[in-house]
């Protein structure tokens, strides 16, 4: 039986990926450009025209929640919960109408996913709008930067003006930013769209090594959502609903298919040897070598951000030596010793042949 996935065009996951875009600034243009590629004009140029109408109030509110460091990731709990809501206005109208609390909360479960009590339990529902508690929990956490510390400290201090924050960075973004390009963002994707319902249909097993470097996809009660992405570029990214009735989201570049493009061995040893050419990389390397670890664990033990570790993860997965799967409602990374051996062994049998 084969995985349920419905491949769409989301509009508040779209919006999601441009604001990460534009709050991390010149660092989302270099993760292209890591991937030996050049930003298109389109993205550029759009980007460029959607931070223009922006006050320095905004753009300050944009670094602020979603560069390395920020909480703005909280938006994707929003989202994957209400896949039928595909406008951005309802997401907004949705965090209007959440209780500050409760919002701030969502906020440490992002953050603090390893010290929190099991889900459901009396320990982990006392602590909602308990704010001592909530502070001695984020004290008790091991966070990859004070900046990132810094702010959720503040969430839970003040809940209503976090919350306020982020909904006026939110409406004000969508209605000056976001909104005049959303139409363009959509053809631009429903373009590319075809090729990779068709590979999908045609060549599912391809299609789940290569793009969401899976081994395989187990069957889930909630299915899967695979959103096409202008703003995400390449590559892939995981969502989990930590929830059997509830989908897992993929969210795949849609320039993505330029990373298989067939080139000379030569070219592909030298990509080979770049990647493997990170001391974080050859860390995180080091530790899947032990044992399957997810993400959150990776960030804690290298002492680096989530996001940075999906991004290292990324090159990773680009040359075949990690891949992923789903246990217990988490995302565990692995490494395939085998495709990390094979291109080594086979550089030097061409030397000694020389």
């Amino acid at each position: 039986m084969k995985p349920k996935m419905k491949i769409l065009i989301n509009h508040p996951m779209e919006f999601l990926n441009c604001l990460f875009a534009l709050g991390t600034d010149k660092g989302f243009l270099e993760l292209i450009r890591d991937f030996d590629l050049e930003p298109n004009d389109k993205i550029t140029g759009m980007l460029q025209e959607m931070k223009k109408p922006l006050s320095q109030y905004i753009q300050q509110e944009l670094i602020y929640f979603f560069d390395a460091s920020g909480l703005g990731f909280v938006l994707y709990k929003y989202i994957i919960f209400h896949v039928s809501s595909n406008k951005v206005t309802d997401i907004i109208e949705l965090l209007q109408q959440e209780n500050s609390d409760e919002f701030v909360f969502k906020m440490i479960e992002c953050v603090c996913k390893n010290t929190l009590p099991a889900k459901g339990s009396p320990d982990y529902i006392a602590l909602k709008g308990n704010k001592p508690g909530l502070l001695n929990l984020i004290g008790d956490t091991t966070v990859q930067d004070e900046t990132r510390r810094d702010r959720i400290l503040e969430a839970v201090e003040n809940p209503e003006e976090v919350k306020q924050r982020f909904i006026l960075l939110l409406s004000r973004f969508y209605n000056v930013g976001f909104a005049p390009f959303e139409s363009e963002i959509r053809k631009i994707i429903e373009a590319e769209k075809p090729r990779y319902q068709l590979l999908l249909e045609e060549m599912p097993e391809m299609f789940i090594k290569q793009y969401l470097n899976l081994d395989s996809l187990e069957d889930s009660p909630g299915g899967y959502v695979l959103h096409l992405s202008f703003f995400k570029y390449v590559s892939c990214h995981a969502y989990s609903s930590y929830r059997e009735d509830i989908a897992d989201w993929f969210v795949l570049g849609i320039y993505s298919d330029l990373l298989f493009n067939e080139s000379v061995a030569a070219e592909k040893q030298a990509q080979f040897f770049k990647v493997l050419s990170d001391v974080k990389r050859i860390g995180i390397i080091r530790l899947l070598s032990e044992r399957p670890w997810f993400g959150q664990e990776l960030a804690e033990a290298l002492d680096i951000s989530p996001p940075t570790v999906s991004y290292h993860i990324g090159f990773l997965q680009q040359i075949g030596v990690v891949n992923f799967t789903r246990t217990d409602n988490r995302f565990y990374y692995s490494l395939d010793r085998s495709k990390l051996l094979k291109p080594l062994e086979d550089f030097i049998r061409s030397l000694q042949q020389s």
